[in-house]
Order: structure tokens, then sequence, then C-alpha cells
């Protein structure tokens, strides 16, 4: 028999907010995560892709916020705007359907920190977003530190690797010792889970590697290509596959607005997304328009 979210612990309010949004059984990852959670625990987390990996901290940090008082008491940290925004997302669904008055809000990068200074006097409860601009305003004495009582590593494989390592500990270390720290992630090389060791105390380790079944009308196929030649290969496919819709990945963000503009000068409708809330909303509906076929 599995188990259910009540036999997890958790309160009546956020089992009914699940209902609303037609979750009534928790995933293996949320099922072995929530109580070590809810106990304080230190938890390091891996699971695949869409198995509910962010509910299977949020769950735990809203039962544990204490909303009688004003300050900031978790911090969420991301490797990406996009990330932050979905999660920022979630959070307002999540205090709506629950009716706990848990507020939020997302701090990232290439926004007017004006406006989120504006915001931050709000005294939320959870922060989410990106290491660089949350430090940032840590330094500027515009987050209270001292006060975050859970810090959680949202895709942890990346914010822990060379590039991102250094501003994650630099954030970790402005808090209490105290702090309880939580790492999710879809993967968890060897190098990530010796970095996170090295911050954790004495974590519960959770590895769930139940492999997610794919649909049998996937259809996988592998192309390679000369850095020079990918443009047109890729232009080739589209025209050999014509696609009703397309997402395309692109590890370099100043990469984007190129293959963009090289797919548009061939008559293919495309357009990008590299980071700001705005600008992805409108892009997420052209795509659910079918006024863009191709996005990045």
């Amino acid at each position: 028999m599995n188990m259910t979210f009540n036999q997890l612990g958790l309160d009546k309010s956020l089992v009914n907010a699940l209902k609303l949004q037609g979750i009534v059984e928790p995933t293996a990852i949320q099922e072995q995560a929530i109580p070590f959670i809810l106990e304080a625990r230190d938890v390091m987390g891996q699971s695949e892709t869409g198995t509910g990996k962010t509910l299977a901290y949020l769950l735990p940090i809203y039962q544990k916020i204490d909303t009688s008082k004003k300050e900031t008491q978790v911090m969420i940290l991301t490797p990406t705007h996009e990330l932050a925004i979905q999660i920022q997302r979630e959070m307002e669904t999540l205090s709506k359907d629950s009716g706990l008055a848990v507020t939020s809000t997302a701090i990232i990068g290439n926004v007017n920190i004006a406006r989120q200074i504006e915001k931050l006097k709000q005294k939320p409860h959870i922060i989410v977003g990106s290491s660089g601009r949350i430090l940032e305003l840590i330094q500027k004495k515009k987050i209270v530190a001292q006060t975050v009582k859970t810090i959680v590593l949202d895709e942890a494989d990346r914010l822990l690797d060379e590039n991102n390592s250094q501003l994650v500990k630099s954030v970790i270390k402005t808090t209490l010792s105290r702090t309880q720290l939580l790492l999710f992630s879809a993967t968890l090389p060897p190098t990530t889970y010796q970095r996170a060791s090295e911050l954790l105390k004495t974590p519960e380790v959770i590895r769930v590697t139940d492999k997610i079944m794919i649909a049998p009308t996937v259809e996988h196929m592998f192309f390679l290509a000369e850095q020079r030649d990918k443009v047109e290969v890729l232009r080739k496919l589209i025209r050999m596959i014509i696609p009703t819709r397309a997402l395309i990945f692109i590890n370099k963000s100043e990469e984007i607005e190129k293959m963009v503009e090289n797919l548009k000068y061939h008559g293919l409708e495309a357009d990008g997304i590299y980071g700001g809330a705005n600008k992805s909303e409108r892009k997420r509906q052209w795509m659910t328009s079918g006024a863009v076929k191709a996005l990045y």
C-alpha cells in the first residue's frame, strides 16, 4: 500500500491544496524526503526530472514556516532565472490553494535591483533566485541571512560545479551554522557529491533511480556535426521533420540569438528564451498559440 500525504505528517491545508492540483499520492522522492525535512535533517536527494522534487522540499518547508514572524526563513538557490520563476509560481499557487500566509519573492540577476529591494522590505518568508544576486543583496544588508533556517540548492549538480560552487558557499557562510541544507538534483556525479558532503551535516542521502517510462511514440535520433555545420544541420532537420512545435536547447546563451536570426532568415518561425520573466511568459504564450514553431 502506498503512503499518503497525511501519513507523511503534512498539515491538512497542504494536503487539500495538493488535491486542488490533482495530486493525491506522493512520489518516491516526496515519500522519502518529506519526513527527514520535517525533522530538520540535512538532505541530499537525487531523482529524475519530473518526479516532484520541488514539492518534495516545498511542502515540508511550508509546514515549518512561522507565519507569525515577518522575516526571511528560507532561501532557494537556482542555477537559472527560468527555474527561479517557475518555483516562485509554484509557491504562489501553494499559498493560494492552502490558505497559508506564506510569502515569497524571486530575486534574479539582470532585473532592476531597486524593485527587488522594495519587495524585500516586505520581509518575504522565502526568497528564491540566483546565488550572485542574493549574495549581493545580503552584502548590501537588504537580506538578513541570520534569520534563515533552511537553504535549498535546486539542481545542485549545476550549483556546485566549478563556475558556481564558490558563490553558493559564500551565500551559505552568511547564515548561521545550524541552518538546514537541502540539495536536490536529477544527477549526483562524484564531484557534486564530494562538494555537497563538505557542506552538509550528516545528511540523509536519498537516491530514487526508478527509470521513467518513455512513451512509445517518442523517437530518438542522434546527429554528429562540426560546430560550423550545426546551424545548417538543424535547419535541414527542421525542414525534413516539419515539426508542429519544437524546443531547441543550446548550452551557450550568446549563441541563441544567432541561431534564431539564422532560422528566421531562412523563413522559419523561431524565438529565444534566455532570462527575464516577462519575456519568458510572452514566449510561452506564443508557443501555446502556435505563433512560434521553434523556441530556444
